[in-house]
């Protein structure tokens, strides 16, 4: 009940989807005014409505003299705004796993001479909380200079920033102009669970189909592909003594793997219940520690989030995992649009039609495995294309052959045996 309760906490829109008048003056707030100015306008409000409600006569006279200082450095933020040539791209975003900090780096490149410039990101989603660069101070007419502005991280998503700029402050200091530079997309990516053991994989019946593909010697093609520094569980027999011999350690024989050979791996982020909703964050960490087990083990073929596939192939797997799921939308309470439907959806019922519609549909890929099927969800289905099944519940459940029941309080722990 707690987990599920802060879910649902978290849950609750912070932002509204269009800045209203309410929004444009919080970035105004952020955006244009420094730390000295903030604390000086919240006197300056503080000042009127003590002369409001208390009848302070001197409460109002401060607040004048503060008005009337404020309306001084109207001009000076114009000539900031005018006077200053720079130029500036984002040359790098550093994504970061959920609790880290994440970074944008600005290259910059000054037209005119710069007494101050830093680099700041703003207008982010609520669970993002940004840092202000180190400034740069003294940067003369054609200099070049890299900021690098800190991105403090709560939750797994894919982000926009919509303003990475470069923020020049006005003499007096207290207002400062903010020069947009573009947007970015952060990624961060869910924090794997370290799988310390999987020995469901291959238990009972529906197992038999993935103990080949743990043998060393499974993914052996026919063409020689190169050698690689030996691992723990490889052949004797395929040592190559040659490079044995020349670098002093052993080293081992690569063939080429057959394509779309291994594990298929499923995620199903489907929910029926806002119960199950509450589970989707748990099992996307428990998905990735799968994933990560499977890639090092070089026996993951394919991956697919519902019935889109994400390919594998010439990239860095473990990249491709994680971009994929940092990618998952966050569940939500309600469902914005109703009337969404999935592009697979009358295919799916088409093998069952005897099925209702409230039922939940079978998984429906574009091209049929051809390795066994793994599949992690939050409900147990009955689906002919699928061997094993992983399931994230809320209460412990009696597993079967081809289905194990994984209550979220044992995802807490740092390391997960299944």
């Amino acid at each position: 009940m707690r987990r599920f309760l802060s879910w649902f906490l978290g849950a609750i829109p912070r932002a509204p989807k269009r800045a209203g008048l309410l929004m444009r003056l919080y970035y105004v707030w952020g955006e244009y005014f420094t730390y000295p100015g903030r604390a000086c306008a919240a006197l300056f409000l503080f000042s009127i409505f003590a002369g409001a409600f208390a009848g302070f006569w001197a409460a109002w006279v401060f607040s004048g003299f503060v008005f009337l200082f404020f309306l001084s450095l109207v001009p000076s933020l114009f000539l900031t705004a005018k006077k200053t040539k720079v130029s500036g791209t984002i040359s790098r975003v550093e994504h970061a796993t959920e609790g880290e900090n994440a970074y944008v780096s600005v290259h910059l490149q000054a037209g005119t001479a710069i007494d101050c410039v830093w680099a700041s990101c703003s207008r982010m989603d609520p669970s993002l909380a940004g840092e202000n660069s180190p400034e740069i101070r003294g940067l003369p007419a054609g200099g070049t200079g890299e900021l690098r502005a800190c991105i403090r991280t709560r939750f797994r998503g894919a982000y926009r920033i919509p303003k990475v700029s470069l923020t020049f402050p006005e003499i007096k200091g207290m207002l400062c102009y903010p020069f947009k530079v573009g947007e970015a997309e952060l990624l961060v990516y869910p924090r794997p669970k370290k799988l310390v053991a999987f020995p469901f994989l291959t238990a009972g019946q529906s197992g038999l189909a993935f103990v080949p593909l743990l043998m060393s010697n499974f993914m052996r093609g026919l063409d020689f592909a190169g050698v690689r520094e030996y691992r723990e569980g490889d052949s004797l027999r395929d040592l190559y003594y040659r490079a044995f011999a020349r670098y002093g350690r052993p080293f081992t024989k690569e063939f080429e793997g057959e394509r779309g050979a291994g594990v298929v791996l499923v995620l199903d982020t489907r929910a029926r219940n806002l119960r199950e909703k509450s589970l989707l964050e748990p099992m996307i960490r428990l998905a990735a520690g799968i994933g990560m087990w499977l890639l090092d083990r070089g026996i993951l073929g394919r991956l697919f989030v519902c019935d889109d596939e994400f390919s594998l192939a010439g990239a860095d797997g473990a990249n491709v995992l994680l971009e994929t799921l940092a990618r998952i939308p966050r569940a939500e309470i309600y469902t914005r649009d109703k009337h969404a439907r999935d592009k697979h959806a009358r295919e799916k019922n088409a093998r069952d039609p005897k099925k209702t519609s409230r039922e939940p549909e079978l998984w429906s890929p574009a091209a049929r495995p051809m390795g066994p099927v793994l599949r992690v969800g939050l409900f147990a289905a009955v689906d002919p294309l699928v061997n094993k099944q992983v399931v994230v519940c809320d209460k412990p459940a009696e597993s079967r052959d081809d289905t194990l029941f994984v209550p979220a309080e044992n995802l807490d722990a740092g390391e997960v045996s299944l």
